[in-house]
């Protein structure tokens, strides 16, 4: 048997896609992170074609990323780059007219609030916004807002991923038992320890049976404070055919650059014993079915 050491035997990726690969500039995200962007859309695509990986999702927070993979896709045609929107402060947030204008731009996935969101206000709000109030997805009875029911309706019309961003625990759970079945609901930052709800094994389990898929990013277990471990056990869990890794990386300079984080992030699990052919499903197969890819 091979011995599980990826600095001499790495796992081959060709046709990964990272779902979660972010990109400058965006001027308020440098100034509360007090860090530049480590790539630009052309610069992650270009690193992407040199992984041999399929297609990355371009994720900004203060505006759709429609254009910016418009201009990537004519520079670097090898890989698929893909747009998004955040429904963050800048774009109005719960915006349902911003989030039909990006999907008829070819937007593939939307995320509720994140850096705008109730579970990270007020500090992140204040940071990154200069405004007070975060924005919730669900009211004082636990039932979705009618503007986030008008948005999952436009999700689905447009056959697009609904990523649930840096929403509560509560939010997640209204979400998924709203749409895991009806839509393509993927929680994203699972398990983070500073982001979002910070999800347990088990919570992340039960969004999973509801019919959510879940994203595992490097950034939320690569880092400092480190939930390396746990990841690791929720894999063990979870049907490779319900995750996804990404890497939540490009936003600073501070952490590896998307492609090459990406492949380090699976070779780390791959000396912590992850089966290789889940790796490809959760790298690979996943995301591409998730967006329509295969």
């Amino acid at each position: 048997m091979t011995e599980r050491h990826s600095g001499t035997a790495a796992i081959a990726l060709g046709g990964a896609i990272d779902m979660h690969c972010h990109f400058g500039p965006e001027p308020l995200v440098e100034l509360a992170a007090k860090s530049p962007h480590s790539v630009d859309p052309v610069e992650a695509a270009r690193e992407a074609a040199d992984h041999g990986m399929k297609a990355i999702v371009l994720k900004a927070h203060e505006f759709p990323s429609t254009v910016a993979a418009y201009l990537a896709n004519k520079a670097v045609p090898e890989v698929q780059s893909i747009s998004g929107i955040c429904l963050d402060h800048p774009v109005g947030g719960l915006n349902p007219h911003a989030v039909e204008c990006a999907l008829r731009a070819g937007a593939q996935v939307v995320w509720l609030p994140t850096i705008s969101s109730q579970q990270d206000a007020p500090a992140k709000v204040n940071a990154f916004f200069g405004v007070q109030d975060g924005i919730r997805v669900i009211d004082a009875d636990g039932e979705l807002l009618p503007e986030v029911r008008t948005i999952l309706d436009l999700v689905t019309q447009y056959d697009a991923v609904l990523a649930t961003g840096h929403v509560s625990t509560a939010e997640h759970f209204a979400v998924a038992r709203e749409y895991g079945t009806r839509g393509r609901v993927l929680v994203t930052h699972a398990m983070h320890a500073t982001t979002g709800p910070r999800l347990t094994i088990q919570e992340v389990t039960e969004l999973a049976d509801l019919g959510a898929h879940i994203e595992f990013a490097a950034h939320t277990c690569m880092g400092e404070p480190s939930v390396f471990a746990d990841v690791v056990a929720a894999l063990r869990r979870l049907d490779a055919n319900k995750v996804v890794l990404a890497t939540d990386y490009g936003w600073t300079t501070k952490v590896p650059h998307p492609a090459a984080g990406l492949h380090s992030y699976v070779n780390a699990l791959w000396d912590e014993g992850v089966d290789e052919d889940d790796l490809r499903v959760m790298t690979c197969d996943t995301p591409a079915r998730l967006l329509g890819m295969k």
